[in-house]
């Protein structure tokens, strides 16, 4: 089965937590511009999904919500119908409800716009004395 964890990584930190994971094809959307503050971002690299079975779409939490690029590159994809969805997001919120479970619900809601179905989802808090058991805790249950 082909499997690919799709991300935005702006920082590093998305990107970082995705080189740890095995078994995926690592593939990276990628903007003309990082600039967050972008509202309509052009997006240079934009990772098609037909060949893979199971997909991790992957994002770090901007402004509250879902990083503009990442948000736009869901909304471009056509039916996910039919293919295992994990999804999760990094963030430096104190607690996931300033952030992380909002993206999360804001991804969740436009992958199921697009007949997707999203098995599991993690909010990994950059901050917290805890992420390193959070993000271990995540690779083995995502690689399951």
């Amino acid at each position: 089965m082909e499997k690919a964890i799709i991300y935005y990584s702006k920082t590093g930190n998305t990107e970082s937590i995705v080189k740890r994971m095995r078994g995926f094809k690592a593939l990276r959307v990628v903007p003309e511009d990082d600039n967050p503050n972008i509202q309509d971002p052009v997006i240079v690299d934009s990772p098609e999904v037909k060949v893979y079975q199971e997909i991790i779409f992957a994002s770090p939490v901007h402004g509250f919500q879902l990083a503009i690029v990442m948000r736009k590159y869901l909304e471009s994809l056509d039916d996910l119908n039919g293919k295992t969805i994990d999804i999760f997001v990094t963030h430096h919120f104190p607690f996931a409800w300033m952030g992380g479970n909002p993206t999360l619900k804001q991804m969740k809601k436009i992958i199921e716009s697009k007949n997707g179905q999203v098995r599991q989802m993690t909010s990994i808090n950059w901050t917290s004395k805890k992420r390193e058991k959070s993000i271990i805790d995540m690779i083995a249950k995502y690689q399951e």
